[in-house]
């Protein structure tokens, strides 16, 4: 694929923007040999300003649940720029979002809007400190909950010697700039094993705020928890009066209309939305219950926004929930046949080629690993099993190909709504081609 224009556009933002991008995912760490930049995008595809086209299974780090300039969305869009964008107080359609959504999610007898996944998180941790009054937290190995200094600490992958035992972790933060005592009430604790976090609880007894976690680690891939796990999780906070917060900035929307929480039937006491919420807007959300979220009156705990819920994120929140839940869930039920569909493509592949990978995950989320292994089932797996350089090489062979997915492996692949069988097929044709020779 030719790639003219791009080279030439990422020269020009390198000149004004640090490493020509304003995410360090999207620069030339990853992109080989270097990103391509956009025109448009319509449904599930984009299209880059050298006019090439790719099937999008990035689809903006999976906030377009329903793909690109969606017509209802567009439409959202055009209504609150003629009304007004944002007016420092409420509407009745504010009232009526939420409304909506404490119905749909299953923890939400109260929320709160926020700008971002991150804000999201940041203010969870907040009302769960002030809530409780205790100050230390449980984060898993390899979950990612935004950059916010006492979350980013181990959650980036280095070899598997740099993480020293699972009882013992060693904490590296995952930036510059992080002083040692903004992570002195951070517990990081290995994903899927209950013991280890029952033998934190115990030697943090009566310090511990919440636990928090991504119901399906999203942030390594796509690692799903083991059977009994979130229930044990629930149970052993409940136990120990400790808040458990589900982070589904990822998963929120997606595998159900209320999320894993509805999907796994796990009801966390707070939880976390954004990403495929606001269809493309930015936004984030705190949902809880009633006498948790209460703690954000005026004189607790403290949490102010700008641009929380204006009229222009209320319009498109209530426009992508409107389509996504309509004719009984019919546009959640196409993102997981059309998932299960891409698997099962992939899954065939492989073994005709004789691929050693696997592909974990189901339905509207999944991700490839290189591996020997038969299963991925935590972080230190993920740094000691799947080769991530591998997976690198084949992203960027497969954008040759026409098909965009993450070009870190610590990413996911997503299915939309305008996702079809045309898709599928290309999907699958161009790694079949990149997998004859790799």
């Amino acid at each position: 694929m030719p790639y003219t224009k791009s080279k030439l556009l990422y020269e020009r933002a390198l000149k004004v923007y640090v490493e020509g991008v304003n995410s360090p995912s999207r620069g030339g760490a990853f992109y080989t040999p270097h990103p391509i930049f956009v025109d448009y995008g319509k449904g599930g595809r984009i299209y880059d300003l050298d006019g090439n086209e790719y099937v999008d299974l990035m689809l903006g780090f999976s906030v377009l649940i329903l793909g690109h300039a969606h017509p209802e969305i567009v439409r959202a869009y055009c209504r609150a720029a003629e009304q007004g964008t944002h007016y420092a107080t409420g509407s009745e359609l504010e009232v009526k979002v939420g409304e909506k959504l404490c119905q749909q999610i299953p923890c939400a007898e109260k929320i709160r809007f926020t700008n971002s996944g991150t804000e999201a998180t940041m203010a969870a941790i907040r009302l769960a400190r002030g809530y409780t009054g205790r100050n230390k937290f449980i984060k898993f190995e390899g979950h990612y909950h935004g950059w916010y200094d006492d979350f980013l600490v181990n959650t980036h992958a280095k070899p598997l010697d740099a993480w020293g035992t699972r009882r013992g972790p060693v904490y590296i933060p995952d930036s510059a700039g992080i002083p040692p005592e903004s992570l002195s009430n951070t517990i990081v604790c290995p994903w899927n094993d209950i013991d280890l976090v029952s033998d934190n609880i115990k030697r943090y007894q009566g310090q511990i705020a919440a636990i928090i976690t991504e119901p399906i680690a999203s942030n390594i891939g796509c690692i799903l928890p083991k059977p009994g796990f979130l229930e044990d999780l629930r149970q052993i906070s409940k136990d120990n009066d400790i808040l458990l917060i589900f982070d589904e900035i990822v998963t929120g929307f997606r595998y159900a209309p209320g999320g894993c929480q509805e999907y796994y039937g796990v009801i966390p006491d707070i939880a976390t939305f954004g990403k495929a919420m606001g269809a493309g807007m930015p936004i984030g959300l705190v949902a809880g219950k009633n006498d948790i979220m209460e703690a954000f009156t005026w004189g607790g705990v403290l949490h102010f926004g700008t641009f929380n819920a204006t009229r222009l994120a209320m319009e498109v929140v209530n426009a992508n929930v409107d389509v996504l839940t309509r004719n009984g869930n019919s546009a959640i039920k196409h993102l997981y046949e059309t998932g299960d569909k891409i698997i099962a493509g992939y899954k065939e592949i492989f073994k005709h080629r004789k691929i050693p990978a696997i592909v974990q995950g189901f339905g509207p989320m999944f991700q490839i690993y290189f591996t020997e292994k038969e299963e991925i089932m935590d972080f230190r797996d993920y740094c000691g099993h799947a080769n991530q350089e591998k997976y690198n090489r084949f992203a960027n062979k497969l954008r040759n190909q026409g098909v965009y997915i993450p070009v870190s492996n610590g990413l996911h692949q997503i299915t939309c709504i305008a996702h079809n069988e045309d898709d599928i097929e290309k999907i699958l044709v161009g790694v079949d081609e990149v997998l004859k020779n790799f």
